[in-house]
């Protein structure tokens, strides 16, 4: 069972994953294997950096609702784990406990 505060982070993720989602979709801003700026997708609602990623680790990252990528340093170990790291940035996994509210925030699961 997640704690409020697990599920108050990942509301927090979740929310900036809609934002780059809306972004996402902009057809004009995609060129091929160019890198793009996303926001980065912490838990902390102030955080207005940027992470440059390739649609195809966006896409990748996408594919799972309980994958994030964020700056590296803005992980909270206690609630999330880096699964990966690539140079400036790094995908993070929430907790199974959070799950079923992420999958109800993902704008691709609706």
């Amino acid at each position: 069972m997640a704690t409020d505060r697990q599920e108050r982070l990942a509301q927090n993720e979740a929310l900036f994953r809609v934002a780059n989602e809306r972004m996402a979709d902009w057809e004009e801003s995609h060129a091929k294997d160019s890198a793009e700026p996303y926001f980065c997708e912490c838990a902390d609602p102030d955080c207005r950096e940027k992470v440059s990623l390739r649609r195809s680790d966006y896409e990748s990252v996408r594919s799972n609702p309980r994958r994030f990528f964020i700056v590296v340093g803005h992980e909270i170990p206690d609630v999330e784990t880096v699964i990966e790291t690539h140079g400036d940035w790094c995908v993070i996994e929430k907790d199974p406990s959070v799950s079923d509210l992420l999958k109800a925030s993902d704008p691709r699961r609706q």
